[in-house]
This record gives structure tokens, sequence and C-alpha cells, in this order.
């Protein structure tokens, strides 16, 4: 167990749990004691806690964001520091992170973007005109709230403009896909850095692909520094070319031609959102850095672009699944004889994608012997939705074909599949999609796809890009877990028109059938079986106990008669062995009559004899078989809900969960009579008491 949980900070903030771990630091979910409400608290792990140099890195992001107010920042409450113990007290925010978000939805259309870009540009803009650079933008470094508000977070290292010093690619650890070039060559900074490390985020949010890849962080870096990525319309059609603009000038490795301020990237961002057709005029390549550039930017173009004359459906599919590919200059071939090594260097490229491609049939022709993998519906769907999921790239290899094919079906939508759903395939396959190019009749209609088992916001994000409206339901479900979609109206396959609303219909689960608990009092043991069985209801524990009822009957049952409970629910049961033998006294064994031959006892005793009701025998009192006990059971005030479980000598007779709320709860219990053991567990917490049943 975690050794702060339980413990009380600062006098105030007793800590609950965790809610997540970063890499320097742990965050904790507390209560404040002294002004009743739920907070974060940040801790730094135990093996940075004693390093000098962190613990002030740490104590600088608590003045950083001290000194931050402001609606799209997380807030800053308090920080402390005891026994050695550094933490910092924040707002505690129930979301998700914007790369979890993305993760979910593959990438966001470009008006999703510009609303969660606008949002962290206020933050930048509130940021840096409090002199502090943030560093390390991040998707994972913005929460989003449910009613759609993006908040900036973790300061950690974050500088101050007027003391800033140098750092170099370490600081970035886990971040270097973001990183701008001046840190990556240990430059000086301004905030110009963080608009550079937005422009990838926007990049990334609207293509679902990050501008530069690599196997090692050298290789990313060497990227930033060097190559320039295409343009995110590129890689998804649809995206306006004036958010090209803004994205491709925000991600200048040039930072003298890059956004002088967050404010200038606020500004264009607000003008492409009230006209959609407005331009910039910004370069989009902005390829004239100053900076070395690599040869290898040359031979990836020319080599994608031999491929392509050999295998055009092939480039395609490239072209979509990476953003690493970068720009060929103009003049690129008019150069190229006067540049032997290149041409070399174009050689070995090529014989290394023609490598590539051999390698790819291989695996989809199963010659690896891989467990074979079920092919996809994927007709109705359009081309980029599927480029964009990785559900379907991650486990086949998708291409166009190379022409796509006039018809009525609206442009991009993918009309045949080659091999067809079903197909059991390996993993890494190539799956071919005949495309609609569109066509003089155009149906002007949604054609539905498939969303069993997927998430609404799986299918949020499809129909957004269509326009096309919806509403949800709820229904049970035995096949589909709670959460997921079963199934659409109009189904599958089917035409919504224009204007019309599909309705999505959501699993609630298994339904819970509800059954009525029988009488079982008298019963013997199998006749309760059955009775419990007939009921949808299980036999529980079986005890026997000592009770003046015939023995082998039932004489108490954990759940009440007539009670509604769900089906399958177990009930305990208590079984009488009798009563147990009373040693006799001696008069008992003398008081057998004996023949009065004087007759004197025949008639002075007569009335004796035939006194009272027992008719001359003796009546043992009856006692009740079922005594009954009420339980006080107080609720914890930490947790919303608490799981309450209640024995009577180690036998389970009550598991219920109620809200804390309450504050209490009483529970009637029902044994034999007599003194028993009885057990409260809240939440794991046991305490024991001897009551008396009567």
């Amino acid at each position: 167990m975690d050794k702060y949980i339980g413990k009380l900070l600062g006098g105030r903030y007793e800590i609950i749990d965790v809610v997540g771990v970063g890499g320097m630091a742990v965050v904790y979910r507390a209560r404040c004691h002294v002004l009743n409400r739920y907070v974060a608290v940040k801790i730094l792990k135990d093996e940075y806690a004693k390093d000098p140099d962190i613990r002030k890195r740490f104590s600088i992001e608590s003045q950083a964001v001290a000194k931050l107010s402001h609606h799209n920042i997380v807030s800053v409450y308090d920080v402390g520091s005891e026994n050695g113990t550094d933490y910092i007290v924040m707002e505690l925010i129930e979301g998700i992170t914007l790369k979890e978000y993305l993760q979910k939805k593959g990438h966001l259309s470009w008006q999703e973007t510009v609303f969660f870009a606008e949002q962290i540009c206020r933050a930048l803009i509130h940021a840096h005109s409090r002199g502090i650079i943030h560093q390390d933008i991040k998707p994972q470094n913005v929460i989003i709230l449910r009613d759609g508000t993006a908040k900036l977070t973790d300061f950690g290292i974050a500088s101050f403009a007027t003391t800033q010093e140098t750092r170099v690619v370490q600081e970035a650890i886990g971040s270097v896909h973001y990183i701008s070039p001046e840190q990556a060559k240990g430059s000086k900074i301004d905030y110009r850095t963080d608009i550079y490390s937005l422009g990838v985020v926007m990049y990334e949010m609207l293509t679902g692909k990050l501008p530069f890849e690599g196997e090692t962080a050298l290789q990313v870096v060497m990227q930033h520094l060097n190559a320039v990525p295409l343009t995110p319309s590129e890689l998804m059609p649809g995206i306006p070319k004036g958010l090209d603009e803004i994205v491709m000038h925000a991600m200048c490795a040039n930072i003298g031609k890059r956004y002088a301020s967050a404010e200038a990237l606020y500004a264009d961002l607000e003008q492409l959102k009230n006209n959609v057709q407005t331009r910039f005029g910004y370069a989009l390549t902005e390829a004239e850095t100053g900076e070395t550039q690599i040869i290898g930017r040359d031979v990836q173009r020319a080599a994608r672009r031999t491929a392509a004359q050999e295998q055009a459906a092939y480039a395609a599919a490239q072209r979509r699944e990476t953003a690493t590919a970068v720009r060929e200059p103009e003049g690129f071939f008019e150069r190229l004889s006067g540049r032997p090594g290149l041409a070399a260097g174009i050689a070995v490229a090529v014989v290394a994608v023609i490598a590539l491609v051999v390698v790819g049939l291989l695996i989809a022709t199963g010659g690896n012997g891989e467990e074979k993998l079920t092919v996809p519906p994927l007709v109705g769907q359009t081309i980029d939705d599927v480029m964009a999921d990785s559900t379907y790239t991650g486990q086949f290899t998708i291409q166009e074909a190379a022409n796509r094919q006039e018809s009525n079906r609206p442009v991009g939508e993918i009309l045949e599949q080659d091999p067809e759903p079903g197909t059991k395939v390996t993993k890494g396959a190539i799956i071919t999609l005949t495309v609609s190019a569109g066509g003089d009749n155009v149906s002007d209609t949604y054609k539905i796809i498939d969303f069993k088992g997927r998430t609404l916001e799986y299918a949020q994000a499809m129909l957004d890009e269509h326009d096309v409206s919806y509403q949800t339901k709820e229904e049970y479900s035995e096949e589909v877990e709670a959460g997921k979609i079963t199934r659409t109206d109009p189904a599958a396959g089917e035409e919504l028109e224009k204007g019309a609303t599909l309705t999505i219909y959501l699993s609630k689960g298994k339904e819970e059938k509800k059954t009525t608990v029988p009488d079982l009092y008298g019963l013997s043991q199998s006749a309760a079986e059955k009775a419990l069985t007939d009921k949808g209801l299980v036999l529980g524990s079986v005890n026997q106990v000592e009770s003046s009822a015939s023995v082998g009957t039932v004489v108490w049952q954990s759940v009440n008669k007539d009670t509604q409970v769900s089906q399958g629910t177990a009930v305990n049961i208590q079984i009488s062995k009798g009563k147990s033998e009373q040693p006799t006294t001696p008069d008992d064994s003398d008081t057998e009559e004996k023949p009065d031959t004087n007759g004197e006892n025949s008639g002075g005793n007569g009335g004796d004899t035939g006194n009272g009701s027992n008719g001359g025998s003796t009546q043992e009192p009856t006692t009740p078989t079922i005594g009954s006990a009420t339980v006080p059971v107080t609720l914890p005030d930490n947790t919303d809900m608490a799981h309450v479980v209640i024995s009577i000598d180690g036998v389970v007779q009550y598991d219920e969960t109620h809200e804390t709320s309450l504050g209490s709860i009483s529970v009637p219990l029902t044994s034999t009579p007599g003194q028993h053991e009885v057990t409260v567990s809240v939440d794991g917490v046991s305490s024991s008491q001897t009551y008396t049943f009567s």
C-alpha cells in the first residue's frame, strides 16, 4: 500500500488514493479538512525527493503556477513541505487527457481542433503575460472536462522568461515528439517554443499522427531540426488550406519565421473559424531555415516517388499512413544529374522500398504462420475514416485501389473491398479498397455503417464528419457490454435521408431480472433448495442450530420472504437439529404410582389427579424459534458509497452497498434467541460485538 494514503499533510490534507503518476511525481486525491473539499496533491517520488536540483525544479513549478489564475489552467491552491515531503495542492478536475481523447477518436475534425487549440492559446497568452514559458506543451498535459473545457496542466519544467536557463533535450523526457528545434539544440528559448509545440499538437489533432516519427529520440530530434512534414490536408483531405498554413507556420523550425506570439496565433484561428476560405499567405514549406539539411529528406521523397511509379496504390497508402514523409524541393530531378552521390543514395532507397514490399507480400500471404485475423466490413465507411482508425491500420495494411470509381455514392465512400468481410488473413495482410469518385447523380444520403460493439465517442466522430444528427436510447443486451452500441435505427447498411436523425441504441448490459424470495420456514433443506431454484435463486450456507422446531426443518432464512431481489441471489438458511436432552432428576424416577390396596389415595387425592389442563402430564413452556436485534452502522464520510457486510456467528446475513450521505443506517437481523457474535464490515474494516436476540 502507498505510504502516503491515509496520512494528513500540513495538518489539513488527508491523502485518499492515487489518481495519476508522472515522470517525477505522483498525484493523489485528497480531502481538505479546513475547506471540506476534494483536491489534488502532487508529491515528488522518493527517488527524486533527495535530489536538490529536482526539488528546485519542483519548487519552480509551484512558483510558476501559483502566479497563474485562468479558466484554461489548472489552479494551484497551496504548496508545502513536511518532513522532507514536498507537495503542491491543486484543483481536482474530472476528465481525460487530450491524448486519451485522441486515442479514442483517432483524429479530430478541423472545427474541434480549432476549438481546443484556441483554449490552449488562451492559457498560453495568460502564462506568457506573467513571464512564464510552459516548455512542455503536449496532449498529455491538456485535460478535457466533460463540458469540453480544456485545461493546461503540469508546468513541471516551466521557466520564468527573466531568469530563463538554457535546457537540453533531456529536460523533455517523453516529450521529444513535441520539442521545439531551439530546445533540441539547447539554445536560448522564448515564448515561441510553446507555439511550436502547440503547432505539433494541432497537427496530431487534425491527422491522428505525429509529424515526425523515428526509432530513437535522436532520429525524431534530427527531423525537428531538418525535415518538413507533409501538410495536414495531404494526410487528411478536407482540412481548410488556411488551417494548413496556420499549423505549418506555428511549426516553422526557423524561430524567426514562426508566430511571434500566442495572440497572433489565436487571432488567425478566430479569423479562420469565421471564414473557412481565409488564406494567410504563409509559406507551407518554409524550408529555408538556415540549418544544414539532411540528405535523407531528398532520398525519402525520391524513393517514394519511384515506388509510386511501380505501384501507385502502395504509394497512396504510404502517404496516408505516415506523417514523417518530407517535401521535395522544386527542381530536384533537374539537380540530380549533377549529384552522383545522391543518385546512388536513391538507388539504395529504392531497393529498400522494394524489399519492404516483398516482405509485406509475404506477410499478407501468411508466410510467417501468424494467428489469423478476420477481415472487418469496411464498405460504406469513408476512406479517411478507415485510414484514421488504428483498429484497422494497426491490424491490416489498408490501401486504396489505383483508380477511384464513379458512382452515385459520395466522394471518398468505400464501394468494394478485397478480401471480403469475414475472410481469415494474417496480421498485416493487405486490404484493397475501391473508393467512390462521386458523379453527376450522387445520392444525398448517408449510408449507415455497422457501429455494433463500438463506443458512442467513435460513432460521434464518424457522424460529425458527415453532419449527421443523432439521438441515443438505452436498452438491455445479452451480447454487448454496457456503454457500447447495440444497434442503430435505421440499421447498418441502410440509407439515412438528409435531415433525418439516426437513433443509436446503447447497451445497459444484461437485464437484471427480479424475483420474490419464497417462505422457507418449516421446509426441509431439499424442499427449501427446490423452492429457491424455482424462483431463480441459489441456496447459500446451511447451518444447524438448536431449536424446538421439528428436526431438519428451516428455522431461519437470511432474506425475508416476499423480498424482491435479483435472480441468482444466494439465500442462507439455518436448520433445526432439535433440543439437547435435559438430565432427569431422582424424583422423576420414583414417581411411578403403585396400587393402593387400602384405597387411601383413591379418594382423598382424587382432586389432584384430575386437576388442571395437563391431564396428569407436564408440558414444557414454548419458546420463540426466531429472535431479532437491530444493529446500527455508521457510514464513512470520505467516499460516496460504502459496502456493508454483517455476519452472525461467522455466517453472512447482510450484504449491501449504501450512499454515505445517509450518515448511518439501522439493520434489522434475525437469528435464534440468545446471544450471538455480530461482525460488521464497512469497506473492509471490521468490528465485532455481542448482541442478544429476543
